[in-house]
């Protein structure tokens, strides 16, 4: 899920969460649930992912026993959920991969996690912003290479049942659509029934993001939850009735 606080800010058939996770929250109800998730202080800043979208992403972990993350985007929000997972760990236990283009803020997030004794299966990928074919003319995305290896070694083969899109950074002109690779990169790791959740979807960019995405894959991201700031879909199930759900 991206960073809180950021240092700069085969296909499955798919279809739309029905889950009590496509519930919104109010940021004030969110902030109290979080409370849940005590800690030492975290610095929180103005490209902080908001609480109820945090919450809306802790409520698909519990409820539908999420076991496998990536979040492209490392940040506060990494701590939160290492916090969450550590206090109730599903069965079998989870791996987590937090994905971030920043040294500096990687080695940050790698040694809260540490401190507070939460990231012993949490592995914090280092992947720079490079070229890449699937990004935009003039946009970079994460080396195609550092990503393949992090997550090889973060995950190894199992698929991924939570994807939390929030990054690269997008908020600057002209970077809109930074994040539009993710779907069309990572959609053959994911599991059936998996979740892809996109932050910050009230930007225009965010915006053309989830509509490339919907267009492209059959998704059908749940906008109902743009109060917390995210948007949030399922991948359809196998089995009889998959597609229906």
């Amino acid at each position: 899920m991206g960073a809180v606080t950021k240092r700069y800010g085969q296909s499955v058939a798919a279809t739309s969460s029905s889950t009590p996770t496509g519930r919104g929250f109010s940021d004030a109800a969110a902030t109290h649930a979080l409370a849940a998730l005590s800690g030492p202080y975290l610095p929180w800043g103005s490209g902080a992912m908001r609480p109820g979208g945090l919450v809306t992403v802790c409520n698909d972990i519990i409820l539908n026993e999420r076991r496998r993350i990536v979040e492209l985007g490392s940040g506060i929000s990494t701590v939160l959920l290492a916090r969450l997972m550590t206090q109730r760990p599903p069965h079998g236990g989870f791996l987590m991969a937090s994905v971030e283009h920043d040294p500096l803020w990687a080695r940050w997030v790698r040694a809260q996690l540490d401190r507070e004794g939460v990231g012993a299966d949490v592995t914090i990928v280092q992947a720079p912003l490079s070229p890449h074919p699937r990004a935009e003319s003039g946009m970079s995305w994460y080396d195609e290479a550092a990503l393949a290896q992090g997550l090889g070694e973060a995950l190894g083969t199992d698929p991924i049942d939570l994807l939390l899109v929030d990054g690269p950074p997008a908020h600057a002109a002209g970077h809109g659509l930074s994040r539009y690779p993710a779907l069309p990169v990572l959609e053959s790791r994911l599991a059936p029934g998996a979740t892809v959740v996109l932050d910050d979807v009230e930007r225009p960019g965010e915006q053309e993001v989830l509509r490339r995405w919907e267009q492209e894959t059959g998704l059908a991201f749940d906008r109902s939850l743009e109060s917390g700031g995210v948007a949030v879909a399922r991948m359809a199930a196998e089995g009889p009735g998959a597609g229906h759900g």
